[in-house]
Parts: C-alpha cells; structure tokens; sequence
C-alpha cells in the first residue's frame, strides 16, 4: 500500500479539527524544544529532547501504521521522525567539520561551515531514513516538479530583490559594501545552505503529509504558522513581533510556490535572498 500519494479527497471542516490539533502539537514538539536545546548549557535537558523527540514520534507512528482510523497520519509521522532523528544527528556532528576546519564558531566562516554541515546532515537523514520508511522524493518536493522555469524564475527573481534590498538596507545601517564583500563567500554559503536546509525541513516535509487531512490551503497555513512562531526567540531583530509578522507572510508565499510547482528549489532560492539582509547584520553585530 502507497501511502505516500496525498488524497485528492477534500476533507470536510468538521474532519480538520483532529488532525489540525495533533499536526499542531506535534510541530510545536518537533521544533521549539530543540530550539531552546541548541542553545542550553544543560546537558539533561538536550539529551532528554534530542533523544525523546526521536522515540516518541518512532512510537505514535507505530500506533498510527497499527491503527485503522489513524493510518492517514503514517506518512506525516514518518517526517516527524526524520526531522528529530536529523536534530539528534545535528546536536551530536555538526561541530566536527567547523573544528576540523580550525573556525571560530562566531566568526562568519564558522557559522556559514555549520550551517552547510546541518543542510548536509538533514539531506543524507532523508536519503536514508526515506529509504527505510518509503519516503518518495516526488511526496517531499525533491525533484524538479510541475512548474520547474517558473519555481526557479520566481525563485532567482525573489533573490535578487532581496540581495539588492540587503546591500541598500545595511549601507544605511552603516556597513560598508567593502565588508560586504569580503564576506560575500560565507554570506552566499549560509543563505544557500539555510534556504534549502528550513524549506525542507519546515515545508518540503511536511505539506504533502498535511494536505489529505487538512486540505493545501490549511496544510500551508499550519506550516507557516510554526515556521514563524520558531522565529519568536530570535535575537537578530529589533522587533521580534514585527519580523514574527513578516516571517510569517514570506513562509506563505513559500508554502504557495512549492505547492503550485511541485518542487522546493524555487522557494529555497527566495529564501535565501531573504536571508542575506539577516546575515549581513549578524556578521556586522547590528541588529536588522
């Protein structure tokens, strides 16, 4: 049985209310307590979340794989299951290659060194975890998709309006474009890397997974919703509520674009125009 291919069947509104309270749940689990873990001194609190993300998903997907009335949910839960079993992979590797390299973890090379090495960590988690549990490329919008000149017009179109508002925008913050420039290399690593790495892991993953239960519209909406809340505890912005707010407008207009063209490449491209303004400001320690 193919449980991968998402049901052309709209559910009716009465039917969302479960599955929207669950997927809600669970996406709130998935990504604020690793959030607050990647940044915690407490070494309990991190083992307690990056290995019981892993076992409780692994666990409510045998319950849904077992349970008739709950075996729509398989699919979702098996991308629960690879986000948190990347997370644990996350928490444990990716500071290897940074100090192998000799980098400082604060220093733009460092930084753009661990993102890359995170995008890599999700990637190979997918390929290998996807094999075991029968997740299909097409399902997750790892291929070119339906729409591929358009996803990528749109795409390479939304990075460059996004790069050239960054430049103009940190001129007036007072950084140079010379430092720009000079950081240019590991500002592109880390847009790139980050644009792939969260459009994948916050929408390729999971929209498909969402839209037989909930229907496109909703399905992008929940995704949104998380992607922005996870947003709520940066400290890059002057007004979190206000970038909360925008984040939230952008991962719409993503979760759209992928879902009209079939493919995540477009979106990662946008985002990581969206993007260079962040990183710009970060490596220049001004708050964007």
């Amino acid at each position: 049985m193919n449980v991968e291919k998402p049901s052309l069947i709209r559910p009716k509104v009465a039917d969302r209310i479960l599955p929207l309270f669950i997927f809600l749940i669970c996406s709130l689990l998935l990504f604020e307590p690793p959030f607050f873990a990647f940044n915690s001194t407490s070494k309990r609190f991190q083992i307690v979340t990056f290995l019981g993300l892993p076992l409780l998903f692994s666990a409510l997907a045998v319950l849904a794989r077992k349970s008739r009335r709950f075996i729509a949910y398989w699919p979702a839960f098996c991308s629960f299951i690879v986000v948190s079993v990347s997370f644990l992979l996350m928490w444990l590797l990716d500071d290897f290659p940074r100090r192998w390299l000799g980098f400082d973890p604060k220093e733009p090379s460092g930084r753009a060194v661990i993102k890359v090495t995170d995008a890599v960590i999700l990637l190979l988690t997918v390929v290998v975890l996807g094999k075991l549990l029968q997740i299909d490329f097409d399902s997750i919008y790892l291929r070119k998709g339906t729409r591929p000149y358009l996803g990528l017009a749109i795409g390479f179109a939304g990075f460059a309006l996004m790069a050239v508002f960054a430049v103009v925008e940190a001129h007036s913050m007072g950084i140079t474009n010379r430092s720009t420039l000079g950081w240019l290399p590991w500002i592109l690593s880390f847009v790139l890397a980050n644009g792939f790495f969260e459009e994948l892991m916050s929408r390729g993953l999971f929209l498909r997974k969402f839209e037989p239960l909930l229907g496109a519209r909703l399905a992008n909406l929940l995704t949104g919703f998380v992607f922005a809340v996870g947003h709520a505890g940066v400290t890059y912005s002057e007004d979190v509520l206000v970038f909360v707010a925008i984040t939230f407008v952008f991962a719409l207009i993503w979760g759209y674009l992928m879902q009209k063209t079939g493919s995540l490449w477009g979106s990662a491209l946008f985002h990581a125009g969206a993007d260079t303004l962040i990183m710009i400001g970060i490596f220049a320690g001004v708050k964007t």
